[in-house]
């Protein structure tokens, strides 16, 4: 349960940047540019995170859980400079943890592991989902450097919480055999290349669609609308690939038909001018992008060759897709521009997607 629980708090913390950027911009004065910096040194640091997890899977994750509370009590404090390595702190903290659990999740059912890493996943979507609501509303009413101190305060009560694990099959060490960067030469690229658009989508949209939002004239309860509707879209849509049937049997629908409603909603939102159209275009993301990072994660751990690689170039995607658009977006003054980007990135994914479900050695 306490492993469960702290991948569920990730999905909270992981929205953390995004739910909180409009109030950010603000209080650093920050650009587009600048804030794109700060979502790629935060994916950065979770794709590092990844890297180095190493010993023992309670300790591993203990320290991970430290390292979220630092980062976010370094962030309520931080000055417009500090901010960038406290954000890249927090993210390697979140890296370390999310590696680790999923890592000790995939060893313990392989029989059928793309449902439960789904089901994993799910537990973090239901955080993610929660967790701008509260972040947005708790900023609103006590300011923004009380809601970074209280997820500081739950990640160390996880941390100590975590330590009490003894269980002998969780001390197993988390990466073994192959180091990352030969797993990567192994993987095929089709297959590879689906899990940095997958997380890279789905950080650049979800970390900006708050500011876009906001821009577009909405509301407070406006702008946490539309980036619940997103998280409870993947949300619903983990939900139903977590069932061991729908999981087993829906994996090459999946990765041919979900990215082109990934490119349809992205297309929406880009034609969007505020209103219900951001909101339904929010939840169509979310139903598209939900299952798609599980479902290659599966893939990839089913070949025995993937270990660490994917999480690397999962973090690589979602480091690098955020700030190509912020960049976008200050070079050209508009974010709607800045969303092509993601809008490009699925349309490159549907075409993978239709080259990995036509391999013959394709699992599910």
């Amino acid at each position: 349960m306490v492993l469960y629980a702290a991948f569920t708090a990730t999905g909270v913390a992981l929205v953390l940047p995004g739910a909180l950027l409009p109030v950010l911009l603000v209080r650093w004065s920050l650009s587009d540019e600048q804030a794109g910096l700060l979502f790629f040194l935060f994916f950065l640091g979770s794709m590092c995170g990844a890297v180095v997890s190493r010993g023992s899977l309670p300790g591993s994750i203990a320290r991970g859980c430290g390292a979220v509370a630092l980062g976010a009590i370094l962030l309520a404090v931080a000055s417009r400079v500090t901010a960038f390595a406290a954000m890249a702190l927090l993210g390697l903290g979140l890296g370390i943890v999310m590696t680790s659990v999923s890592v000790l999740v995939s060893r313990r059912y392989a029989a059928d592991r793309a449902a439960h890493i789904t089901r994993l996943n799910l537990l973090w979507a239901l955080g993610a989902c929660f967790g701008p609501g509260l972040e947005l509303r708790g900023a609103a009413i006590w300011g923004a450097p009380w809601m970074l101190y209280a997820v500081a305060g739950l990640f160390v009560v996880l941390s100590l919480l975590v330590l009490g694990l003894v269980e002998h099959v969780e001390a197993e060490a988390v990466s073994a055999g192959m180091h990352w960067w030969q797993q990567l030469r192994r993987t095929p690229a089709a297959l590879l290349l689906l899990a940095p658009l997958a997380t890279g989508i789905e950080s650049a949209a979800g970390g900006w669609l708050a500011t876009y939002a906001r821009r577009s004239g909405g509301t407070l309860d406006a702008t946490i609308g539309a980036v619940t509707c997103f998280w409870a879209g993947l949300l619903l849509s983990r939900l139903v690939q977590s069932n061991r049937r729908v999981a087993a049997t829906s994996g090459k629908p999946l990765l041919r038909l979900n990215p082109w409603l990934m490119s349809v909603a992205l297309a929406l939102l880009v034609a969007a001018n505020g209103g219900a159209m951001v909101l339904v275009a929010a939840l169509l993301l979310g139903l598209g992008i939900g299952p798609m990072y599980p479902a290659v994660l599966a893939q990839v751990l089913h070949r025995g060759e993937g270990g660490n690689a994917v999480f690397v170039a999962a973090g690589i995607g979602a480091s690098v897709l955020p700030l190509l658009t912020g960049l976008v977006s200050g070079r050209t003054g508009s974010l709607r521009l800045g969303l092509c980007v993601p809008l490009v990135a699925a349309l490159v994914m549907a075409l993978c997607g239709w080259i990995v479900a036509r391999r013959e050695d394709f699992a599910g």
